[in-house]
């Protein structure tokens, strides 16, 4: 593993040094969620990835965990099996729950799960028009969750044109029929962006038959999204929106590894709705944002022909978050800038569960949003400086005060400095928490002494651009200490179980990133992520890096041999892992590997076809034990932009 991985990290930089430059991809962009005002990424410190449209459009016939989980750092556990699927996000190889998902800077963790994590199952691709990774410990600005990182969620707005119809259908293997249809423009100082995307599958067995004779059924799955967007610009100075996404999606489940499952389904509605103002001038910005999070979830399992004890059993999860949040920036002078906030989110929870088996009826206390909240109230602010002979520098502080376990604070500090004009060494030293869940703190295994886990984060690191900004190198080590961990305890002798703060968590790792420039082609994007770790129970150390590989490679090529053509070829390697605390099968699941092709064909000016192979070699392997991964598979579609 060691010569691989040495032999793979000489390829990457060796070839970095030999780019060609002229590249039509320029990769300093501007990026918002660094700082919460616009920058380039060039002028932070912070280590931000951006997926933009093009790379999106290229992942039409994917969800958007796949997208996601070619990027550095990133491993999403459940990406790959059948559409549905919960999905772990593992950011840096912290545990799920530790990653912030923002949709447009809003904060969408649904209260009704057990660690507050988004199912990004609910986002279809079509509705994004980028996406901004920023990694470390980031809740002086963004708040409770941004242990490893945040990711930014940015939805198409308004058009160019008065009126721009797309529209695009897709069909593939297991029967996967995608479709979308959308408008979008502006009129004098309207803009707007209506869209609709449908999703049905048929599926494959979600659970694994190792014997291939026991008739397991498909697992199947339907998906509806529609989502608007509309502005207006009062003035030069004034402007409005409005956006609400509306997205349900209905999916069959197994009872378990290799255990199938005819009955039991899985139904999750999320609906998001948000006003937005922000005021302008020369030397400062004013934004004020309202959101209301809804979110459900119904889980129904007649399980009469499984056998054993239990016969039905149906559970409802209910979680609400109302959002509020006034920030702006200013200039102080040309060099530094000053960013500051308020924010108040209040969640509630409503959840009840009821089953039938052989032993009768068991239907424990329904909890109800009149007694299950919180609230949190935040301020926040942050000093940028930039470019004083070559030295910039961003540090911050953020004070939290929750309704139950009272306050916290965190810091950050994040200087870096311009070697060049073209390279930059930097620095990132910050702390991080979360807070304890509704049902951490309310359920029948509740703790109201609760307190939140808090991290310190460090990085280190150096990125380098070519002079035309086509070429990049970005090398990255981190480090992350989480303590007052939140455990499941149960009592050895009397068998009481209650959540605690107790163990300590231990991470570090690093990663490599490459963007060259292939002439006027194309270019070749590479990324390692090595992480390791290991937690303390009692002061006694444990290896529980469960279901995390240590190593991931990814490679992706894209070229445009003629103008209207591109082919895509990737590569993705995963290491081995430890299984799962409680999964079947030996301690370590293997390592694997896949292979994908796109190709991508314009028609014509508005219409576009292409193909997505994905493991094309046709690779069987877990990323959980008993769970089917997907086999060879392919998309076919059109697309159309009038």
């Amino acid at each position: 593993m060691k010569r691989k991985f040495l032999l793979v990290a000489a390829v990457i930089i060796s070839s970095q040094l030999y780019a060609q430059q002229d590249s039509t991809k320029n990769l300093d962009e501007l990026v918002i969620t660094a700082t919460k005002t616009s920058i380039k990424q060039s002028q932070t410190g912070k280590v931000v990835s951006v997926i933009d449209q093009p790379v999106l459009q290229r992942g039409a016939g994917r969800t958007l965990t796949e997208i996601l989980n070619s990027q550095a750092g990133m491993y999403i556990n459940g990406a790959n099996n059948t559409l549905g699927t919960n999905q772990d996000n593992y950011l840096r190889g912290a545990a799920t729950g530790n990653v912030l998902i923002l949709i447009d800077g809003i904060p969408v963790g649904d209260p009704s799960m057990i660690n507050n994590s988004f199912d990004l199952n609910s986002i279809n691709p079509s509705q994004v028009e980028r996406i901004e990774i920023l990694k470390g410990a980031q809740s002086t600005l963004w708040g409770s969750d941004a242990v490893a990182g945040v990711i930014n969620i940015i939805t198409k707005k308004g058009g160019v044109n008065k009126i721009s119809p797309t529209a695009s259908i897709s069909y593939g293997s297991y029967n996967t029929l995608r479709a979308s249809a959308g408008i979008n423009g502006k009129i004098d100082r309207f803009t707007y962006n209506l869209n609709y995307n449908h999703t049905n599958s048929k599926g494959f067995s979600s659970a694994n038959d190792t014997t291939g004779t026991k008739g397991f059924d498909k697992d199947g799955f339907t998906q509806n999204n529609l989502q608007a967007n509309l502005g207006y610009a009062f003035t030069e100075k004034f402007s409005a929106s409005v956006m609400s996404s509306y997205g349900k999606y209905k999916a069959d489940l197994d009872a378990g590894a290799f255990t199938d499952d005819r009955d039991y389904t899985g139904r999750n509605t999320n609906i998001l709705n948000t006003v937005s103002m922000v005021y302008k001038t020369k030397t400062a910005t004013l934004n004020f944002t309202n959101t209301l999070v809804n979110a459900k979830r119904t889980l129904d399992d007649d399980s009469g022909h499984v056998g054993g004890f239990s016969k039905f059993s149906r559970g409802l999860y209910k979680g609400n978050s109302f959002v509020s949040e006034l920030f702006g920036n200013i200039s102080l002078s040309k060099k530094l800038s000053l960013v500051g906030g308020t924010q108040r989110l209040a969640q509630s929870m409503d959840q009840s569960y009821l089953s039938i088996s052989s032993f009768g009826l068991y239907k424990p206390k329904p909890l109800g949003k009149d007694t299950t909240h919180t609230t949190n109230y935040a301020v926040y602010a942050s000093l940028l400086l930039l470019d004083v002979n070559g030295f910039n520098a961003e540090a911050g502080v953020r004070y939290n005060h929750h309704s139950i376990y009272g306050n916290n604070a965190t810091f950050s500090f994040n200087p870096s400095y311009n070697i060049d004009e073209n390279t930059r060494v930097f620095v990132n030293i910050s702390s991080g928490y979360k807070v304890p869940s509704l049902y951490q703190l309310y359920s029948e295994y509740g703790n109201k002494d609760l307190q939140p886990e808090q991290s310190n984060n460090y990085e280190a690191g150096v990125q380098s651009l070519s002079n035309n900004k086509k070429n990049s190198l970005r090398i990255v080590g981190f480090k992350r200490d989480i303590r007052q961990l939140i455990i499941f305890y149960t009592d050895p002798v009397t068998y009481d179980s209650k959540y605690m703060n107790r163990d300590k968590q231990n991470d570090y790792g690093f990663e490599i990133e490459s963007n060259i420039a292939i002439g006027k082609k194309g270019n070749w994007v590479n990324n390692i992520t090595y992480v390791d770790g290991e937690g303390k129970t009692n002061n006694v150390k444990v290896k529980n890096f469960y279901r995390r590989p240590n190593f991931i490679f990814n490679s992706a090529l894209t070229l445009q041999p003629i103008a209207d053509l591109t082919l895509a070829p990737s590569f993705r390697f995963v290491g081995s892992r430890l299984k799962g605390e409680y999964d079947a099968g030996p301690n370590a699941m293997p390592q694997y590997y896949t292979v994908d092709f796109y190709a991508g064909y314009n028609i014509t000016k508005h219409f576009r076809a292409f193909a997505d192979l994905r493991n094309i070699t046709n690779q069987k392997y877990f990323d959980v034990v008993g769970y089917n991964s997907r086999s060879y598979n392919y998309t076919l579609g059109i697309s159309a932009a009038l």
